[in-house]
C-alpha cells in the first residue's frame, strides 16, 4: 500500500511540474508573440520612413537586450539618413547655384548627376529620369555627346571648346575622378560653361586693336611721308611746301580726333562714374541746331523741327545728351546732299521721350543697317574718311544712349535716306539708376 501511495505521490508531483512547466511556457509564448508583434509593427515603421518608431515593451534579459540594441539601430540608421539628406539638400543646392552645366557619369556613362542648367544645356531628353541613364540615352545633342565620349578615355583634365551653333560656343572641361589613393578612374565630372559673349568680346578686342594699328597706321605714314620729302627736298617751291603742310595738318587733326574718339568710347563702355545732372531737351537741342547750323547752310540742308513739349528735364551724365544729339544730328548732314532736308521730331510715350533725326541722304544698304553701330566699321569706308569719319561717332552713340538706360534704332533705305529713332527715360526714378 505504500508503494502504491508513494508512486501516486510521484505522479501527482511529476504532474504539478509538468503543469507548472506547461504554465510557464505559455506565458513565455504569449510574451514572445507579444514581443514579436512589437519588433514586426516597429520594423513595418521604419520599412515605411517612420523612425521615430521604438519598441516600448518592457523586456528583460536577453530579449531585453535586444529590443535595446534593436532601438540603437533605428537610431543610427535615422541619424544617418537624415545626415545624408542634409547633405544631399546641401548638394543640390550648390548644383543649382552653379553658373555651369555640371554632368557626373562613372565609366560606363551612366549619369550620377547633373544640374538642371546641364540639362538644357545638353538638351537632356525630358521624358527620362537623368539618374541612373546611359548619357546616350539622355543626351540629344551631338556635339557635346561625342565631345564627352571621344575624352572619357584620357587620365588626365581634358578642355575643348565646341561651335554648338551659330550663335553658341561651349568650353567643356572633362575631369576624372579616381578611387581614394588609387589610380583607377571611377567615373567623370564634365563641366560645360557657355563662353560665346567672351569669345565675342575676344574677338572684338582683337578685331578693335586691329582697326586701331591700321587706323592710327595710315595718317601716320602719311605724314612721317610728306615729313621726310620736306627734309629731302631743298629747293621745295612755296606752293608746293604749303599743300604739304595742310595735308600734314589735317592728319595729325584725323589723328588727334580718332585717339579722342577712342579715349571717350572706352571712358563710356568702362561705365567711369561721372557725375549726374538735370538738363533741359530742348535748350541742348538750340545749341546744337546752332552749332550745325553752319555746316548745313553751306550745302543748303534745311532742317526742320517739332518738338511736342518743350519743357522736357532729362537726368544724364554730364555731356552725354549733347553729344548723342550732335553726332547724329552731325551724321545727317554729312551723308545729305546739297540742298537736302533734315526733318527733327520729338514727342512722349509715358515715362520715354522720343527724338526722331530723318534724312533725305544717300541711305545705308539693308545688309550694313545692324552693323553701322560696330566700332570702326563705314558703309562707303572713302566717302566717310573723306567726311572726317573716325568709323567710331555711331559706336559711342550708341554706348551713351545705352548708359542712360536708352535705346536707339536705325531704319533706312539706299537712296532715300536713313532715320534714327532716340528713345530716354525723363522720370525721376532714373537719376537713381544712374547715379
Amino acid at each position: 500500500m505504500k508503494e502504491i501511495q508513494l508512486l501516486n505521490e510521484l505522479y501527482i508531483f511529476i504532474i504539478l511540474i509538468l503543469s507548472i512547466v506547461t504554465i510557464v511556457l505559455i506565458r513565455y509564448t504569449v510574451s514572445l508573440r507579444t514581443y514579436l508583434k512589437e519588433f514586426m509593427k516597429v520594423s513595418k515603421d521604419i520599412s515605411n520612413k517612420e523612425f521615430d518608431s521604438r519598441v516600448r515593451s518592457q523586456m528583460s534579459g536577453e530579449m531585453g537586450e535586444f529590443a535595446k540594441n534593436f532601438n540603437s539601430m533605428i537610431d543610427t540608421i535615422n541619424f544617418t539618413i537624415k545626415d545624408i539628406t542634409n547633405k544631399n539638400t546641401q548638394l543640390q543646392s550648390i548644383m543649382k547655384s552653379v553658373s555651369h552645366g555640371i554632368l557626373a557619369i562613372d565609366t560606363k556613362g551612366r549619369i550620377l548627376l547633373i544640374n538642371e542648367l546641364a540639362k538644357e544645356m545638353v538638351e537632356g531628353d525630358e521624358l527620362l529620369l537623368p539618374e541612373g541613364k546611359s548619357i546616350r540615352q539622355f543626351i540629344k545633342n551631338k556635339i557635346v555627346l561625342e565631345s564627352i565620349l571621344y575624352n572619357m578615355s584620357s587620365e588626365n583634365s581634358v578642355v575643348v571648346q565646341k561651335n554648338i551653333s551659330k550663335d553658341i560656343i561651349y568650353k567643356i572641361k572633362i575631369d576624372p575622378v579616381y578611387f581614394k589613393n588609387t589610380d583607377a578612374v571611377i567615373g567623370f565630372i564634365i563641366n560645360i560653361e557657355d563662353v560665346t559673349d567672351y569669345v565675342k568680346l575676344e574677338n572684338m578686342r582683337k578685331q578693335f586693336v586691329a582697326n586701331v594699328s591700321h587706323e592710327l597706321k595710315t595718317p601716320l605714314t602719311s605724314i612721317k611721308g610728306f615729313v621726310e620729302t620736306l627734309k629731302m627736298t631743298e629747293n621745295l617751291d612755296t606752293d608746293t611746301k604749303t599743300r604739304f603742310l595742310g595735308i600734314i595738318e589735317n592728319e595729325t587733326t584725323r589723328l588727334s580726333r580718332l585717339i579722342d574718339d577712342i579715349l571717350l568710347l572706352s571712358t563710356v563702355e568702362n561705365k567711369v562714374k561721372k557725375k549726374v545732372e538735370k538738363v533741359d531737351l530742348f535748350e541742348i537741342f538750340e545749341e546744337i541746331h546752332e552749332i550745325v547750323g553752319y555746316i548745313a547752310k553751306d550745302k543748303n540742308i534745311k532742317i526742320d523741327y517739332q518738338f511736342e513739349n518743350q519743357d522736357i528735364d532729362l537726368w544724364e551724365y554730364s555731356g552725354y545728351i549733347r553729344q548723342i544729339l550732335l553726332n547724329i544730328i552731325e551724321n545727317a548732314i554729312k551723308y545729305t546732299g546739297k540742298n537736302g532736308n533734315i526733318k527733327i521730331r520729338q514727342y512722349v510715350k509715358k515715362d520715354k521721350v522720343f527724338i526722331e533725326i530723318q534724312d533725305n541722304g544717300i541711305g545705308i544698304p539693308k545688309e550694313d543697317i545692324d552693323r553701322v553701330f560696330e566700332r570702326f566699321y563705314r558703309v562707303d569706308k572713302a566717302r566717310s574718311r573723306s567726311v572726317g569719319g573716325t568709323g567710331l561717332g555711331l559706336a559711342i552713340t550708341k554706348h551713351m544712349v545705352k548708359a542712360l538706360n536708352g535705346d536707339i534704332k536705325l531704319e533706312s533705305e539706299l537712296g532715300v535716306g536713313s532715320k534714327f529713332t532716340i528713345e530716354l527715360p525723363f522720370n525721376r526714378e532714373f537719376s537713381k539708376k544712374v547715379s
